[in-house]
């Protein structure tokens, strides 16, 4: 069964989630997510409720999910592509370097980073980031205000909910832009 995670995206430099090439991704914070979700689960990205209820700044489909160090090999042109495999320890867990030292350089983000494991890609998708979307009352309750990621209360009227609506919105792409244009090394946190 497909799940609906979703979480609330506290912030938005364009790194989580990254929009490069036709392609959005997941490769750096929300490591619950990317630790556990699989080929056609769906994501949902809010913006914290100081904005709004409801409000939906990113959702789509998963398409792909790949280790850290494979994804920086296959899409080291994408932006989120941060971390270069550089063997496996004993237990068989990828050993990463960091590549970028103006996003996460601190050691707690690069943990979070790596403790997600995977990249996770949506080529079915619809960003808005800076101009969210306001989203039907099925959708909204779905809103997650706090620290983490989840994907309790997920079924398959939801996912088909979260679908349709989404079909019936816009198109997939990308329909904004990020809203938080710091420069990046001041986003040590996700």
């Amino acid at each position: 069964m497909s799940r609906v995670w979703r979480y609330v995206l506290a912030a938005d430099n364009g790194m989580a989630p990254c929009v490069h090439g036709g392609v959005l991704s997941l490769a750096c914070c929300k490591p619950g997510i990317r630790k556990s979700a699989q080929r056609g689960d769906w994501v949902i990205g809010f913006m914290p409720k100081s904005y709004g209820r409801g409000l939906v700044a990113w959702a789509g489909e998963v398409d792909e999910v790949v280790k850290l160090g494979a994804y920086q090999k296959s899409h080291a042109r994408r932006p989120d592509a941060i971390y270069r495999l550089d063997g496996h320890t004993t237990e068989g867990a990828e050993i990463l370097t960091p590549l970028r030292h103006d996003y996460h350089w601190d050691g707690v983000s690069r943990g979070r980073d790596k403790r997600g494991q995977n990249a996770v890609l949506f080529r079915r998708f619809w960003y808005w980031g800076g101009q969210p979307v306001a989203a039907p009352e099925e959708i909204a309750v779905l809103a997650h205000y706090f620290v983490g990621q989840s994907s309790a209360g997920s079924s398959p009227e939801m996912v088909d909910s979260l679908s349709n609506w989404l079909m019936s919105v816009a198109t997939p792409g990308a329909h904004g832009s990020p809203r938080d244009q710091r420069l990046t090394r001041s986003m040590s946190r996700c």
